[in-house]
């Protein structure tokens, strides 16, 4: 059912291969931190010439250590994988350069497709200088030099309170966010579907919100049910930092699949609006894992209840993995499925 063909994982690889080399040409000393360098091969190219390297992940994929904001302290020079999204990639910018003193070399890494041709359009005025290292495989690498320009530095800096409105009869609710979050601002409308058709959940069940983003839906369950047993579980330690503050009773799991859950007792309900891309390229692997995995992690008789795009085509995955399988609701764009395990 997947249809990533491992593009994005190409795509990282090269950036990464070509910003290596052009990094090891450089040989920065000092204390770099490199951010966002998922598979580690720009932090070794640095780390070999020489450099003391930091790295900071916001995304705890494969069992890597994921932190919400980069350590303190003063640092060299900086490395910043073009992220997804200009809200993202200003949000990091700020936080490397708060790091940096004037003058230090802060390198943007990414590739023509992400757009890393643009990014000096979203500078605020942090580095300057923006000279082309090399452009090879379509990957790009970008050296700035830190200006004196002052810079948020504080992850509590790009705090925001949103209000979003759900589904009758429920009362809008006062969320946390921060910029490049998921839906951040705004109702997901597969979200909003979801919570359309959210059945009465009875007190002390387990819940396990998947891919929770900032907590929308297990928000808008601890509204319905307040003795609910809420867990939280996201790859993105800015959404888990988010939805600690939303839902700041349950329990959190910073992790890419459910493995991260390790051995506990079950749920009697596990609600998802699974990620379907990776970057730019469509990726059904979450949904296929976390429907897969259900049957250790629900409890007899427990459900299943994701959304996902109509185009997805889940049906036969839930009929296939599921003794019973049902689809709650249908609109042009989405579907909402329920299974529970054989």
């Amino acid at each position: 059912m997947s249809r990533l063909d491992n593009r994005a994982t190409d795509r990282d690889s090269t950036i990464a291969d070509v910003a290596a080399g052009a990094l090891s040409e450089r040989k920065p000393q000092g204390r770099i931190l490199v951010a966002f360098d998922s598979d580690g091969g720009i932090a070794q190219a640095l780390t070999e010439g020489g450099a003391q390297v930091v790295p900071w992940l916001r995304l705890a994929q494969d069992g890597k250590t994921a932190t919400a904001w980069p350590p303190d302290g003063a640092f060299d020079g900086a490395v910043l994988r073009l992220p997804r999204g200009w809200a993202s990639f200003e949000m990091a910018l700020h936080a490397l350069a708060a790091r940096l003193p004037v003058g230090a070399p802060l390198w943007i890494v990414g590739s023509n497709d992400e757009g890393v041709t643009s990014a000096v359009k979203h500078f605020d005025g942090l580095v300057e200088g923006a000279e082309t290292l090399i452009i090879k495989r379509r990957a790009r690498v970008l050296e700035t030099r830190r200006t004196a320009e002052p810079a948020h530095g504080a992850l509590e800096d790009w705090r925001q309170t949103v209000s979003l409105p759900v589904p009758e009869p429920a009362e809008p609710l006062a969320l946390t966010s921060y910029p490049g979050l998921f839906a951040h601002g705004r109702l997901d409308a597969g979200t909003e579907c979801l919570l359309r058709v959210l059945p009465e959940i009875a007190a002390g069940v387990r819940v396990l919100d998947f891919g929770c983003g900032a907590g929308v839906i297990a928000r808008a369950v601890r509204e319905r049910q307040p003795e609910a047993l809420l867990t939280l579980l996201d790859i993105d330690a800015v959404a888990l930092h988010a939805a600690r503050q939303n839902v700041p009773d349950a329990e959190m799991v910073l992790s890419d699949g459910l493995a991260g859950l390790g051995t506990r007792e079950r749920f009697g309900l596990i609600l998802s609006n699974p990620p379907l891309h990776r970057g730019k390229d469509e990726d059904f692997s979450m949904l296929e894992a976390l429907v897969a995995g259900t049957k250790q992690y629900l409890k007899l008789r427990g459900t299943l209840i994701a959304v996902t795009q109509r185009t997805a085509g889940v049906g036969k995955l839930f009929k296939t993995a599921f003794g019973h399988a049902e689809m709650l609701l249908e609109t042009p764009q989405f579907q909402v499925w329920a299974g529970t395990p054989k």
